[in-house]
């Protein structure tokens, strides 16, 4: 996929995730920040071209490689 496509997959999984924040049980907060925590620096990396194959876990599990440009 583009790297323009990945980036675009990424920022939703993660918007989903944070949307999702206010359901999430306090038990689980810190397991929740983690992981959008690991979103935004897979966003950052796929962006900088530092990262071209990753899994996505979330929403449903996809494993992503980034075509050359």
């Amino acid at each position: 996929m583009s790297r323009r496509s990945a980036i675009a997959l990424i920022v939703k999984a993660r918007t989903t995730l944070l949307a999702n924040t206010n359901e999430q049980l306090s038990a689980n907060a810190q397991h929740h920040e983690a992981r959008v925590a690991d979103l935004t620096r897979l966003l950052f990396d796929v962006r900088a071209g530092r990262v071209d194959t990753f899994v996505l876990k979330e929403p449903t599990p996809m494993h992503v490689t980034v075509a050359a440009d």
